[in-house]
């Protein structure tokens, strides 16, 4: 029989993420503030949310950090799960710990699943209307 001070014990891993971010040689500096500019701009994957735009902003707003170009795609790893919140959160936390190790997946696999989501939706949405016009 368990205690309740056995359930106040943490279970899981201590630092869960789906994403596995790369080793650098060098420190990069995640100041506050770009985590700020990041997470105003968050995605949760609504009906009314495009996921190409959301990439698009995310990119935009990386670059205007001033970080080298070899250091990108390590950076888009690491700032990535602060630009979602919501369905698209749980989206990135479904995958296993530390599953995703590179960029090209994490943005193809959020492309084709929220691409697919809006696809379904917009076509579920005419139907209604086509019918709704008979």
């Amino acid at each position: 029989m368990r205690t309740l001070g056995d359930y106040a014990i943490h279970q899981g891993p201590k630092h869960f993420s789906s994403i596995a971010v790369p080793a650098t040689n060098r420190a990069l500096e995640m100041k506050p503030a770009f985590l700020t500019l990041i997470s105003t701009n968050q995605f949760t994957a609504m009906d009314h949310e495009d996921p190409h735009t959301h990439l698009a902003t995310f990119y935009e707003l990386v670059g205007t950090m001033g970080f080298q170009t070899g250091d990108l795609k390590n950076v888009y790893m690491r700032l990535f799960p602060f630009s979602l919140a919501g369905t698209a959160k749980e989206w990135l936390i479904s995958h296993p710990n530390q599953s995703l190790t590179k960029w090209k997946d994490v943005e193809e696999k959020k492309i084709c699943k929220d691409f697919s989501q809006s696809l379904v939706t917009s076509m579920l949405s005419l139907k209604y209307m086509c019918s709704n016009k008979e």
